[in-house]
């Protein structure tokens, strides 16, 4: 049996009730872990995760954030993506319509053999033609548009759940270098009074020359150490007010309240099954799938036959008033069929190809639920391990600047040598930094957290 004739069943079923062929998209089914490797209760919901910036308290953060959805060159791009693709969308469900051209003509010529004599000619037309959709080819694009739609709208999401995260980052490193810059100017004032101890001991000849070389190497490392830390606090503000879409002149940052910067964030936390479905990137990723699907439906439709409906009304006359007289209209109305019989095997090459997309996006999207799953758990391990090491950082500090003063008190009464204040004093400037650095592990493993489970939009 020729292909045209094996269509004839499903070509008159097509005529008595709507038919799309191809494949239809079901969502796919996951095995999502029931709960996190990282044992964390979930207490949390997606109102939290919408604004999970609130978790630190912190109004200027707050305050960043709004900005730089404003004002970002990125999200501006994401949304105006948005309003083309859905432009795009409408242009695909226009197919589904009945097209019409209207037209108008006049012209002048001379009459043949009169060269001093000429004829005009008035002319209006109207023409329409409909391509009716039996097998779905037009219904199934339309239908990869709309997904295609939420793919960018998930997208545009992925690109806000980033800015959002970035923003608060380079934030917290500005704060960071500040706390460090500070801690390095207030350790640079001790180590200078302590070389003045040291120079008055060796000026009475309580204590030998070394001790002031030492002490005058240690301020000079501190010293050195300041115009870098300064470096960094400008280099965090110019990356902010990238973020923010501005220039560095137009940044006003203040340092926040000692007790924003001292709180240890709680993390949201949910089960995967309800948190990562929310994520933009998983949700994109669905949504390419499914256009994918779609795409095949498109190309399995160029397969079968096309019918369309065309008519035109058209009228013609030596003056402008013979246009609407009878004798002068014309119309026609016609039907076309076609059915492809030979295209060197391009349509069903087209079709496995298509398939084979498909196959693909099914396998991104398995992918980015693996990643997803992989990122929570990374930054709930981080987030367990830095404030678990916390505490033990504060004794550590407290521990250090107990026995720098005390090998200094010691020093004075000459009850012991120099090199124990130098090593009692670089030992608390490092566990002081390591206090900060801490501090920015976490606020960074919240903040990754919060980007991990598609907090932010």
């Amino acid at each position: 049996m020729s292909s045209t004739f094996k269509h004839l069943p499903l070509l008159a079923a097509c005529f008595l009730g709507s038919c799309m062929v191809g494949p239809d998209f079901r969502t796919p089914t996951n095995d999502l872990p029931a709960t996190w490797e990282a044992n964390r209760p979930p207490h949390s919901s997606d109102k939290d995760l919408r604004s999970w910036w609130n978790i630190f308290g912190d109004p200027q953060l707050n305050r960043l954030v709004s900005t730089s959805l404003n004002n970002n060159p990125d999200m501006k791009v994401a949304l105006l993506r948005i309003r083309e693709v859905r432009e795009k969308l409408r242009v695909s469900q226009a197919s589904l319509l009945p097209s019409a051209d209207a037209s108008a003509g006049w012209s002048l010529s001379p009459d043949r053999g009169f060269r001093s004599s000429t004829s005009q000619n008035f002319s209006l037309g109207a023409s329409t033609s409909w391509e009716l959709d039996l097998f779905g080819g037009n219904r199934r694009s339309i239908e990869a548009s709309r997904a295609s739609l939420m793919s960018t709208e998930a997208s545009a999401g992925a690109v806000r759940t980033a800015l959002l995260a970035d923003v608060a980052t380079a934030y917290f490193d500005w704060i960071t270098a500040c706390e460090q810059l500070r801690i390095a100017r207030e350790q640079l004032e001790i180590q200078r009074s302590t070389l003045t101890i040291a120079e008055k001991r060796y000026k009475t000849e309580f204590a030998p020359r070394l001790d002031v070389e030492q002490a005058t190497s240690t301020v000079a490392s501190t010293e050195s150490r300041i115009p870098q830390l300064e470096a960094q606090v400008a280099s965090s503000k110019n990356q902010l007010a990238v973020l923010l879409g501005t220039y560095n002149s137009r940044v006003e940052l203040t340092l926040p309240k000692a007790s924003v910067f001292e709180k240890t964030p709680t993390v949201p936390v949910g089960l995967p099954s309800e948190l990562l479905r929310r994520r933009p990137d998983v949700i994109a990723a669905e949504a390419d799938l499914h256009a994918a699907v779609a795409n095949v439906g498109v190309a399995v439709a160029d397969l079968y036959p096309r019918f369309s409906l065309t008519g035109s009304l058209s009228s013609r006359g030596g003056d402008f008033g013979q246009l609407f007289r009878e004798n002068n209209n014309a119309w026609s109305l016609g039907g076309n069929l076609l059915q492809p019989l030979f295209r060197g095997g391009a349509l069903r090459a087209t079709v496995r190809a298509q398939k084979a997309a498909a196959e693909q996006a099914a396998e991104t999207y398995r992918k980015t639920l693996i990643t997803a799953v992989s990122e929570v758990e990374d930054a709930l391990i981080a987030y367990g391990s830095y404030t678990s090491q916390m505490q033990y950082l504060h004794k550590e500090n407290n521990a250090n600047r107990e026995a720098f003063q005390l090998s200094r008190t010691l020093y004075i009464n000459g009850e012991t040598d120099f090199l124990n204040v130098i090593t009692a004093q670089r030992s608390w400037l490092s566990s002081e930094e390591s206090l900060v650095t801490m501090k920015q592990n976490i606020r960074k493993a919240v903040v990754q957290l919060a980007r991990a489970l598609g907090g932010g939009w």
